[in-house]
C-alpha cells in the first residue's frame, strides 16, 4: 500500500470512529474537556440512553480495602463476578486523577438500579468509608463533572443533579468520605472553578 493510500485510509477511519457516536460527537463540545482515556471494551449488550438528567457518583468499596483500580479491572469484574454485560460506570477515576471512560458516554450504563436510562455513572477508584479521596481525584471528578454539565446543558445548582448513589439506592456508595464532599463537586461546577 502507498503512503497516500494508507494516510486517506486512515483519515476516513478516524472519521468513521468519529461518526460512530453520531449526535454527541457532531455537537460542539464545551471547552475545557478533562483528558479522558478511552478504553474500548467488549459489551455483550449495549442500548442508548434516551435523556441526560443527572451525574451519580460511585465509589468502587470493594470491601476492607482502599485500593485504586482500572476500568479494564472493573469491566472485567462486572461482566465474570457480575454478569453484566461490561463495566456499569460511564467513567472511572484512578487514585493519581487518571479519568478512564467504561461505558461509552450515550449508552445506558449499570450503575443505579431504577436511574439507568437517565444518568451518568462516575466513579472514584478506593473504598471511601475506609479510605478519602485523592485532591487528583477530587480535582478531576470536579472537572469532569463540570466538563459533562456543560455537555448535556444540566444546572448543578439544582437538587437532583449531582448525586451520590445512596441517594437513590440502599447503599453506602460512595462512602462517607466522598459524599460529604459532594457539596464541592457542585459548587465547583456552578462557579467553574474551587
Amino acid at each position: 500500500m502507498k503512503r497516500r493510500d494508507f494516510l486517506r485510509y486512515s483519515a476516513s477511519c478516524l472519521l468513521g470512529i468519529m461518526l460512530c457516536d453520531g449526535e454527541q460527537l457532531l455537537e460542539a463540545a464545551p471547552s475545557r474537556q478533562p483528558m479522558i482515556y478511552k478504553r474500548f471494551f467488549r459489551f455483550t449488550e449495549y442500548e442508548k440512553r434516551k435523556a441526560t438528567e443527572y451525574l451519580v457518583i460511585h465509589h468502587t468499596g470493594f470491601p476492607d480495602i482502599d485500593k485504586d483500580s482500572t476500568a479494564a479491572d472493573i469491566h472485567k469484574f462486572h461482566q465474570e463476578t457480575n454478569k453484566w454485560a461490561g463495566i456499569g460506570y460511564h467513567y472511572l477515576i484512578r487514585k493519581d486523577g487518571t479519568i478512564e471512560q467504561g461505558r461509552q458516554p450515550g449508552m445506558v450504563g449499570a450503575h443505579s438500579y431504577g436511574h439507568n436510562q437517565t444518568s451518568i455513572g462516575v466513579c472514584l477508584a478506593g473504598n471511601f468509608n475506609i479510605g478519602k479521596p485523592t485532591e487528583e481525584q477530587m480535582a478531576s471528578v470536579k472537572e469532569l463533572c463540570w466538563w459533562l454539565c456543560q455537555k448535556y446543558e444540566l444546572d448543578p445548582s439544582k437538587n437532583g443533579v449531582i448525586v451520590g448513589h445512596r441517594d437513590l439506592n440502599d447503599t453506602d456508595c460512595p462512602g462517607k468520605n466522598l459524599y460529604k464532599r459532594l457539596g464541592e463537586i457542585r459548587r465547583f461546577c456552578c462557579s467553574g472553578n474551587d
